[in-house]
């Protein structure tokens, strides 16, 4: 079966850039909507939370009809913004 891809690729592997680019938009979108909640608790309880999201699920579950290797990429940088959000916040809770 033949799967149509919102990603470039050249000779069969995705274009990296393309792929983060689309990963830190979906990021930062996820996370305008998570602060609408997040910004009604403490720090603390908002890294508490923010902890148990399941990022690279909702990931996954987003870029279902992609390649493995989109999907690795994509949750890869989702997890790397993810961390330094956390390592920020955990920053701020400290001062």
């Amino acid at each position: 079966m033949y799967r149509l891809s919102r990603f470039t690729s050249v000779d069969g592997v995705p274009v990296r850039e393309e792929v983060e680019t689309w990963a830190e938009s979906y990021f930062f979108n996820l996370m305008n909507l998570f602060n609408a909640f997040l910004s009604w608790v403490d720090v603390d309880k908002a890294l508490e939370r923010l902890r148990q999201i399941p990022f690279a699920q909702l990931v996954q579950e987003e870029l279902e009809n992609e390649s493995e290797e989109v999907k690795e990429i994509a949750i890869s940088k989702v997890m790397e913004l993810l961390e330094m959000e956390i390592n920020y916040m955990e920053a701020y809770a400290q001062k």
